[in-house]
């Protein structure tokens, strides 16, 4: 992917410092973004921009200046796919973190994947070749999208179902043992499942819980929807026919699918979302900040820090 020299200089977007470091940051995130592409083509696998990336796309043709991360969607059939294809297709550095597979020794214990282009931080020379001089570890983060049911008979079952489990989750966590052992009784009876205790108990809640998540097909359904945790926010929530097909639309230096009724999920997600709004996001600013922070022990390099001093308007 081709960038101009001046594309990575310091900017001000919409009154917002954007530092020439967090150009690199995106322009690393859309080499993740190609390779997935490429995979998801090949495959015929559709995929679309989705929070943040989705109102960075049709509100700014890019990201959103104050928002560093990059953020797509799948149906859960494609999801699955692309998770069953991406090991054997992806770059090999790559890797792909939830659950189901550990990094570094450690589980990413959320509903969603991240596919991100090291393990670590590395400043060998193809790789910043590729990567636009970023050394940072840079991903995207993919979000299925499940159906509700046909009935809120079935709904309401399903939920009671999911809070039984996050219930034994949360007891796990507590480390309150004796309670816990209760309620993975609970778990196995209501859903007629056996939890070994000698394997790890906490990843056979979470597979549990995705089960429950993906329970229902497009076919049956009318409503498409993130459930997140398993948690149906209503804000979530969609015709199905919303995301039938896509249109592209320009972002930074491509261009990424988005679901054809973008303004409707986006009215939904942000209500009046073509006015700008300062304000955080669900990480950290910039993402990169705690690798930056282990650089001068661990490599014996002091990262840049920038200062604006003035009002931005």
């Amino acid at each position: 992917m081709r960038f101009s020299n001046s594309y990575f200089e310091d900017e001000v977007r919409d009154g917002f410092y954007v530092p020439g470091m967090v150009k690199r940051a995106w322009a690393a995130q859309l080499e993740v973004l190609e390779d997935v592409d490429r995979v998801c083509k090949k495959h015929g696998i559709r995929y679309f921009a989705d929070w943040g990336t989705l109102l960075g796309a049709v509100r700014h043709g890019g990201f959103i200046p104050w928002d560093d991360d990059l953020d797509i969607c799948m149906k859960r059939q494609d999801y699955t796919r692309f998770l069953e294809i991406a090991p054997k297709e992806l770059p090999a550095e790559y890797k792909i973190l939830n659950f189901h597979t550990p990094y570094n020794g450690e589980f990413m214990w959320q509903f969603i994947s991240r596919i991100v282009n090291h393990k670590s931080i590395c400043f060998d020379e193809k790789h910043l070749e590729k990567f636009h001089d970023f050394p940072y570890v840079a991903g995207i983060d993919i979000y299925p999208l499940d159906y509700r049911a046909s009935s809120e008979e079935k709904e309401t079952l399903r939920g009671n179902l999911l809070t039984l489990v996050t219930y034994a989750i949360n007891l796990l966590e507590e480390e309150n043992g004796e309670q816990l052992e209760e309620q993975l009784r609970i778990v196995e009876d209501m859903c007629n499942v056996r939890i070994n205790r000698n394997s790890t108990v906490k990843q056979q809640l979470y597979c549990l819980s995705e089960q429950l998540i993906s329970l229902y097909r497009e076919e049956e359904a009318q409503i498409i929807t993130r459930m997140m945790g398993g948690i149906d926010e209503s804000k979530c929530r969609y015709p199905k026919s919303w995301y039938q097909e896509t249109i592209m639309l320009p972002f930074e230096n491509t261009e990424i699918p988005v679901p054809l009724y973008y303004d409707a999920v986006l009215k939904s997600l942000y209500g009046e979302y073509l006015k700008p709004v300062h304000g955080g996001g669900e990480h950290e600013y910039p993402f990169y900040k705690k690798q930056e922070a282990v650089l001068p022990e661990r490599f014996g390099i002091r990262p840049v820090k920038y200062e604006v001093s003035g009002d931005l308007i």
